[in-house]
């Protein structure tokens, strides 16, 4: 197919794609941001390969040095700190649903959908992806249930598959790109338009067709860009595997092959003979013998030179790796000041381990770094939270209730459940009230799932304690009866004190006294 071959690694380059044009049935409009959007697809995409060849360690070094042998320039030496530092942040940023001022357990029945994605799956990807390549993109459609899909369906894209175009003034997407699937030559062959209006999607059926046409009334691109690090200039974000972060990793790689190289020269012994004979060095046949084999030789005989006097055998001092271990202590520091990764975590161990106190001084920055990056994070899926139930309820419209929707997320700094747990008991301390919150077994540490299964099982005991009281409540009252239904003997009437009698013996008294 035009001299292309095959493509096995999709992460790898990928040929320049020219989108169709003069496609029945695509608007003008469409077709212009199509072209547009391809050429900033087109234009980042060999960054972008870039960026994970360094993640992947595939990455090979233009310019070895001149301290590297020829015969060993073929080594391939593999330094994973980029993909260190991506996983660090990513692992960071826990996503833990979504809430609402009035409603703390799944607002609007989000869990249903969102489970139904495999969002708990996809997100972290996504945000892996973000890191890498500075942004990757969520799209949000109505899915084909009866296809098997969800009812709506949420999918993530790598920047490698997917391209925006930013409206300064909206401060969100003004239209977006997705490749949809492609041939064995990693050329596509399906690819959607996301704009405000309608979602085109394009197929390769012998010639590019109009596929679909989904027209939304969302008001705005169901697709969100979910940027690392973003700025006023630069709204896509920036990449966690930067120029200076490329630049230690080759230094790093050229570093590791010349102490391969200082380990070659130092597993054999470097000997320095003087006044030896040429005939030494020769077999039965005159033969050269390979220095090697006189090296690992059992026994290794030298005659006298030609005035009789005995070679002198000395041995050289072997270089030390020492100064290598210590350049590579020095690139890691650099590493750990581009990214906030601590020095422990790059493979770098010191003589004396590290207090907690330490430690945690020591990712005080990475921790800063991923809040950062969930605030950023959140907005975005706030929008795609708004997304989902608008397309969910046929609505164009956003409540204040869904305005007010938030993405929960875990502490960066990943307490343990006794810090925690401390931390929390102070403050139920202060605030008793809080302990009655669902606030306090999240400050705990507990998931949503935990925190689910908590509260459940909390109002099942509630439930089980009141029927219990009502049960020992009634059965105290039965026993007060008297038994077998028997009412104890009626008392004789007495005198009413209105009527002028009074009770007992004082009316009878009375009564005498009236005779007399």
């Amino acid at each position: 197919m035009n001299g292309l071959t095959p493509v096995t690694d999709f992460s790898n380059a990928l040929p320049w794609f020219t989108p169709p044009s003069g496609v029945e049935g695509l608007h003008p409009d469409t077709e212009s941001l199509m072209f547009s959007l391809c050429a900033v697809w087109n234009r980042k995409r060999a960054r972008n390969t870039l960026r994970s060849a360094y993640a992947d360690g595939k990455h090979r070094l233009d310019h070895i040095g001149f301290s590297i042998p020829p015969a060993m320039r073929h080594i391939e030496e593999v330094v994973g700190w980029p993909a260190k530092a991506v996983a660090a942040h990513a692992e960071r940023c826990m996503f833990d649903g979504f809430v609402s001022p009035s409603a703390n357990d799944d607002p609007f029945d989000l869990d249903a959908v969102l489970s139904a994605n495999q969002f708990d799956l996809e997100l972290p990807q996504a945000i892996r992806s973000s890191m890498t390549h500075s942004v990757a993109f969520m799209t949000v459609s109505p899915g084909d249930e009866q296809a098997g899909e969800p009812p709506v369906l949420v999918m993530p894209y790598s920047a490698q598959w997917s391209a925006g175009l930013w409206n300064f003034r909206t401060r969100s997407l003004k239209a977006g790109l997705v490749i949809k699937d492609v041939d064995d030559y990693a050329q596509p062959t399906m690819f959607s338009v996301y704009t405000p209006t309608e979602v085109t999607t394009l197929r390769l059926a012998g010639e590019w067709i109009v596929d679909d046409v989904w027209h939304h009334n969302l008001g705005r691109v169901p697709m969100e860009a979910l940027p690392y690090r973003p700025d006023i200039d630069r709204p896509f974000g920036r990449s966690i595997i930067s120029r200076p972060v490329m630049s230690i990793t080759d230094d790093a790689v050229r570093t590791v092959m010349r102490t391969e190289v200082s380990a070659e020269f130092y597993s054999a012994p470097q000997l320095l003979l003087l006044g030896a004979d040429k005939d030494s060095f020769l077999d039965d046949k005159g033969n050269p013998i390979p220095v090697w084999e006189f090296i690992i030789g059992r026994i290794n005989a030298i005659s006298r030179d030609d005035n009789g006097d005995v070679p002198t055998v000395q041995q050289i001092s072997q270089q030390s790796v020492q100064p290598h271990v210590e350049q590579m202590r020095e690139l890691a520091s650099r590493f750990a000041g581009e990214t906030n990764v601590p020095v422990s975590s790059l493979g770098v161990v010191t003589d004396n381990p590290s207090s907690a106190e330490a430690m945690h001084a020591a990712e005080k920055d990475l921790v800063i770094d991923c809040a950062a990056a969930n605030r950023v994070y959140g907005a975005a899926l706030r929008r795609i939270a708004q997304d989902i139930i608008m397309i969910r309820d046929h609505t164009a419209d956003i409540t204040d209730e869904m305005a007010g929707i938030t993405a929960r997320w875990r502490s960066p700094a990943l307490p343990s459940v006794i810090d925690s747990g401390d931390a929390i008991v102070k403050l139920i301390g202060a605030f008793p009230w809080l302990a009655d919150t669902s606030v306090a077994l999240e400050e705990a540490g507990f998931t949503d799932e935990q925190i689910t299964r908590l509260l459940a099982e909390k109002r099942r005991n509630q439930a089980t304690a009141t029927a219990t009281q009502m049960l020992a409540a009634l059965t105290s009252q039965q026993q007060e009866a008297p038994e077998n239904g028997q009412q104890e003997p009626a008392q004789p009437a007495q005198p009413d004190a209105a009527t002028g009698g009074q009770a007992g013996d004082n009316g009878d008294a009375q009564t005498m006294d009236d005779a007399q």
